[in-house]
């Protein structure tokens, strides 16, 4: 069978030698290579139907690598299962005045729409760590609605916030309201990008001590990633490749 010749915006031939310094090997999760994209998170199930719809033709096509990521995300997205993370050196604290003094154990879904996903433990306690990031997006609309919802937990009206000299919010309080709560040409070297790898520390919940090398999960509003290394102890943290979903800014990441 024929199958439509495809290039993507970013073509290289395999008898290039890289440097190390730029890529660790051809498997390298930054590399458009199959083993690339492979270790990056895309499921053979997602790229073959990519090719399938391309038809039987002699014509090139120069693709956008966005049309096969946003495929990949159909096939991953009702299946992973669902974990949180907050980046470490940008992270708020939030108290919660009614909140339990006495924290608690829930068993709940990993994914709420997919059984076979499994179970993990999350802990309910007054003390929550927040996204300083996503809190200071929120800030203008935390300041003149006053309520937000916590995921799975419900609405919490803000009471106070804090912030450092820099302006960033670092500590908040709050009141659960749960009553109010609703469900061509060009060297490639030259044109490289010189931030290709990026490594954030992040601090998760301890459902991910059991996730096995390769398992695909999201991380709730932050998006997919792949595990590539386990947890093996407390000096060797759990090492996660970022997933593309098909938005461009994802992509650039």
């Amino acid at each position: 069978m024929l199958y439509d010749p495809v290039s993507t915006t970013i073509a290289m031939h395999s008898t290039i030698e890289f440097n190390r310094i730029w890529v660790d090997g051809w498997d390298d999760p930054r590399l458009p290579t199959v083993q690339g994209i492979v270790q990056r998170g895309l499921k053979i199930e997602a790229l073959i139907k990519f090719i399938l719809e391309q038809g039987a033709s002699k014509n090139l096509n120069l693709m956008e690598w966005d049309k096969l990521w946003t495929i990949n995300k159909k096939i991953i997205d009702p299946v992973c299962p669902r974990h949180t993370a907050i980046i470490e050196q940008r992270r708020a604290l939030m108290t919660l005045t009614n909140g339990p003094r006495k924290p608690f154990v829930r068993i709940v879904p990993r994914h709420k729409k997919y059984e076979c996903a499994g179970e993990k433990a999350t802990t309910f306690t007054n003390k929550i760590w927040l996204d300083q990031g996503h809190v200071d997006e929120k800030d203008a609309e935390v300041l003149t609605v006053d309520e937000v919802m916590l995921m799975d937990w419900g609405n919490v009206i803000i009471k106070g916030i804090e912030k450092d000299q820099e302006g960033k919010v670092t500590q908040l309080t709050g009141v659960l309201h749960l009553e109010g709560s609703l469900e061509e040409g060009e060297d490639f070297l030259d044109v490289l990008n010189p931030c290709t790898k990026k490594e954030t520390a992040a601090i998760a919940d301890a459902n991910m001590r059991n996730l096995k090398h390769r398992e695909v999960l999201q991380l709730e509003r932050k998006g997919y990633f792949r595990c590539d290394v386990p947890y093996l102890r407390p000096s060797k943290p759990i090492v996660l490749c970022a997933i593309p979903d098909g938005r461009q800014q994802t992509c650039l990441k």
